[in-house]
């Protein structure tokens, strides 16, 4: 009997923990206060700049920083300084660049002087390769498996968007006589090049986004966007499709059709495509007269799946992101959240921040 009774009552405590444990993680995914609370004073999400590493710079010698896979970038005085995430340094190199155009993805970061003819690619921490274009880049970019595109200018054309693989070797260029070419993305397949353009010729702006195969050269499909409509961004999800951002709207563009998958409206301050295969968007909501409360809403582009995190600071000076985070800088503090909208980090400085560079792996800020 005490043994049968002994073993009702574990079984009764175990059901009570269980509910218990049931009933905090249904309140900690549903109740945004209680799971600030126990982010930040269970889980030990916040940290101050007194507890994390940093890098000195000389801010006299005009550097600039860029952050990738798990390492900095500091350009300084025609040097790129490579840091890994624990602030120790890993290699330097000399490049002939003061005033640099970077883009970054993976394990990958390509570097060039604006208008300038050169390019350096960076693998982890070591220089890759370095290539020379005839005309003047205005913008560059790589994707995750280090293939380049180029939006150069000349004398004849207003653009030329070149691309190469990651051995250096330069697969084809397109030439823009009468429109702008604003945006070039390869996919992560390296099949497909998406051009974004502007013809600002007519009595009304025309955006257009040109989808072609990397190893023909050839055109695939042409989106015309509607009037007015200005492209700012093009960014190649996972499976092959171009999510491009306008002045009013989202598209997504794939090598036969185009469709808009959101309307940008004076509710959204923010709306970032920067993350893996995630849009971001702070989403603006009235609560009483003359009041907003701010939400961050992370839409899977792949699917119907949404999640939402609560912007309990208010509506944040401005956002980065890549890879699976984005960054919230509010001015004295930066919120770090995941693509499932769970916060990762919260940090708070003592100095107002300048700005913020993110990679997939590391974040930084300037003081």
């Amino acid at each position: 009997m005490k043994q049968n009774h002994s073993s009702k009552v574990r079984i009764a405590v175990i059901s009570l923990i269980l509910i218990c444990l049931v009933f905090l993680i249904a309140r900690y995914i549903t109740n945004h206060e209680f799971r600030n609370f126990i982010d930040i004073n269970i889980f030990n999400k916040q940290v101050s700049s007194e507890s994390l590493k940093y890098i000195e710079i000389n801010s006299d010698d005009n550097p600039t920083a860029f952050a990738y896979d798990n390492y900095i970038g500091v350009l300084s005085k025609n040097k790129i300084y490579i840091y890994n995430n624990k602030g120790n340094l890993e290699n330097d190199m000399t490049v002939n660049i003061s005033n640099p155009v970077i883009d970054t993805n993976g394990k990958y970061a390509v570097i060039s002087e604006k208008n300038g003819s050169r390019f350096y690619v960076i693998n982890s921490t070591s220089l890759l390769l370095q290539e020379k274009i005839d005309g003047k880049i205005n913008k560059i970019s790589i994707n995750q498996k280090g293939y380049v595109s180029i939006i150069a200018s000349n004398s004849t054309y207003n653009s030329i968007v070149i691309i190469f693989d990651n051995d250096g070797n330069e697969l084809f260029k397109t030439y823009f006589r009468s429109t702008y070419a604003m945006c070039a993305e390869i996919s992560d397949s390296n099949n497909y090049l998406a051009i974004g353009e502007i013809d600002y010729s007519g009595t009304v702006i025309k955006s257009f986004v040109r989808i072609m195969d990397t190893k023909t050269a050839k055109l695939i499909y042409k989106f015309s966007a509607p009037d007015n409509e200005i492209l700012t961004n093009i960014v190649y999800d996972n499976k092959d499709i171009a999510t491009c951002t306008f002045s009013n709207s989202i598209y997504q563009v794939s090598n036969t059709s185009g469709s808009k998958i959101y309307s940008i409206t004076d509710d959204n301050p923010f709306v970032n495509i920067e993350m893996e295969n995630i849009l971001a968007i702070i989403e603006r909501q009235s609560s009483g007269l003359f009041s907003y409360e701010y939400q961050l809403k992370l839409k899977a582009l792949n699917s119907n799946n949404e999640n939402l995190y609560i912007l309990n600071n208010g509506l944040p000076k401005s956002t980065v992101a890549a890879g699976k985070y984005i960054a919230l800088n509010y001015g004295s503090k930066i919120d770090i959240v995941n693509q499932n909208g769970t916060l990762k980090k919260s940090y708070i400085s003592n100095q107002q921040i300048k700005d913020v560079i993110i990679g997939s792996h590391i974040v930084r800020n300037y003081l």
